[in-house]
């Protein structure tokens, strides 16, 4: 018997794990037609898209209660960056930082917030932070 090689062994797994549920699918359908599996499969898309406007919602609340200003929470809500933004506004807006770089000077404190990580050292955006509010950022395409 001839011994099967890893590519062999992980070809055989892909087509069981996806021609499984693909065979049990046909043999529902053979067996009680489209029509029930279509509608499951609506109902699923429906509270799936429910659960996501819901939690859409809760979130537009919370910053309106956070923020008091439209114009802000559509800002954080299309998550822009932009000149003056305190650092809270950006986490809300971007999320936490892959990285930050400290510098403190008599005067001020300088932070860079880095995202999009692409690579030793080499982030898509960079953000500058002076004490407390956006000053600037560098963001690579």
């Amino acid at each position: 018997m001839a011994k099967m090689t890893k590519a062999e062994g992980t070809a055989i797994g892909f087509f069981i794990v996806i021609g499984t549920p693909i065979f049990a699918a046909y043999k529902l359908v053979e067996s009680i037609g489209w029509v029930l599996p279509v509608l499951g499969v609506m109902g699923i898309l429906a509270i799936y898209l429910w659960f996501q406007h819901n939690k859409r919602q809760k979130r537009i609340a919370y910053l309106r209660g956070k923020y008091s200003d439209d114009r802000v929470v559509q800002n954080i809500l299309n998550a822009l960056v932009w000149q003056g933004q305190t650092e809270e506004q950006l986490r809300d807006s971007l999320g936490s930082p892959v990285e930050i770089d400290q510098k403190l000077m008599k005067t001020k404190s300088r932070n860079v917030w880095k995202y999009q990580h692409k690579g030793a050292n080499r982030f898509g955006l960079r953000v500058t932070v002076e004490n407390g509010h956006v000053v600037g950022w560098d963001k690579k395409v």
